[in-house]
């Protein structure tokens, strides 16, 4: 019975992180850009910078991307 739990919990995380990377892969496929992932890379490349709000990043990816001749960070 040990074995069996132990089982469904690792099964029960690998479909977690599957499902984590689908949700990501298909927000970029649309051209929606992950929140978390970049206050992680804010936090890691820009220590001295604080990221931006939700809602402050919302409108800074949609002016990005339907304003032309903008240059990306990294």
């Amino acid at each position: 019975m040990r074995r069996w739990t132990r089982f469904a919990e690792r099964l029960r995380e690998d479909l977690a992180q599957a499902w984590s990377m689908a949700k990501q892969s298909a927000r970029l496929a649309v051209g929606v850009p992950d929140y978390d992932v970049y206050v992680a890379h804010v936090r890691e490349r820009h220590p001295d910078t604080v990221p931006m709000t939700r809602e402050a990043f919302a409108i800074a990816r949609m002016e990005a991307r339907y304003r032309r001749g903008t240059s990306r960070c990294c």
